[in-house]
């Protein structure tokens, strides 16, 4: 098959910027909290898609149809698409990168098992053999984790909850995009006017409470900050521009890079712990998305297609 090359290079720009890029953008941020930087996230990034769609045709015509025909679903996709970010953020700035990567791992795994059950889809035995090879690995990654310690020491935040809410949410947030049915530039900015008065809010609470830093910050670490709007938006270009030229499966299949280099970026660079456990849990999640790809498809995953949620 001939593949468009120029295709390729936005693919592979895309998957290479969620991979390295964004975590190491939230990293050079971790001065502030991560909920000022999920704020953050929505209050720079969103003029930015509106003066994107003002630029095309019919493009702030489509969002307030949007709005104004299925407020709903763009709701519960922002809530879910808010959740994923503000996981992500907390993974990268608490030092937890590799358990967001193994979570992205996971994602296409987790987001066909919900095409399976709530969309009535079909799947192969091969491919329900790779889904329990993955949930073996992430209990076994769970496993490195001293459960009772936690329990007795009221850290229950330091489970593993990341591995299964940044799949879970995307997973989810996938179903919620079937049921828009836009761009993805449209569906985003609808989904960041519904997070706006609430994370405007949070903005406005936490300079109450002396714990924003967007004001009170130097000027570099301001201009760094309002950064957050571009970190968000210009993989989405590539990633638009590369689906338009691509088959959705080579699409699909290029998402793993993003982890990949997650997961490098946590372990070479960030210094994140691996043990012994945590490798034969990532060497298990890498064979069963093995099995998984070498599996002839069935039916289409819920977000097949849709660009990734960090």
């Amino acid at each position: 098959m001939t593949l468009d090359r120029l295709g390729l290079m936005y693919s592979l720009a895309a998957y290479v910027w969620w991979g390295l890029i964004t975590g190491v953008y939230f990293k050079a941020v971790d001065f502030a909290e991560p909920l000022e930087l999920l704020a953050l996230r929505v209050l720079t990034g969103l003029p930015l898609l509106l003066i994107y769609l003002s630029c095309r045709a019919g493009g702030i015509r489509s969002l307030a149809r949007l709005l104004r025909t299925r407020p709903g679903p763009v709701l519960v996709a922002g809530i879910l698409i808010g959740v994923n970010w503000g996981t992500f953020i907390y993974a990268v700035v608490s030092s937890r990168l590799t358990e967001a990567s193994l979570g992205y791992y996971i994602n296409p795994l987790l987001s066909v098992l919900l095409g399976v059950f709530v969309l009535g889809e079909s799947m192969s035995p091969r491919r329900w053999f790779a889904l329990s090879v993955a949930f073996v690995g992430a209990m076994v990654f769970a496993s490195d984790f001293e459960i009772s310690g936690f329990l007795n020491g009221g850290r229950m935040i330091e489970l593993p909850w990341i591995v299964l809410v940044l799949p879970l949410s995307f997973g989810l947030y996938g179903l919620a995009k079937k049921k828009t049915d836009v761009d993805a530039f449209t569906g985003l900015a609808g989904e960041m006017i519904m997070l706006l008065p609430v994370l405007g809010v949070v903005e406005w609470w936490l300079h109450g409470q002396g714990r924003a830093v967007l004001f009170d910050s130097d000027p570099v670490q301001m201009g760094v900050l309002w950064l957050g709007g571009l970190v968000t938006i210009v993989p989405l270009l590539f990633f638009s521009a590369s689906a338009q030229r691509l088959p959705l499966s080579v699409v699909g299949l290029m998402q793993y890079i993003a982890p990949t280099l997650q997961f490098t970026l946590a372990v070479g660079f960030f210094g994140e712990e691996l043990s012994m456990r945590r490798i034969v849990a990532f060497a298990m999640v890498w064979a069963s998305v093995g099995l998984f790809l070498s599996a002839k498809p069935k039916s289409r995953s819920p977000n097949e297609g849709e660009a990734p949620g960090h």
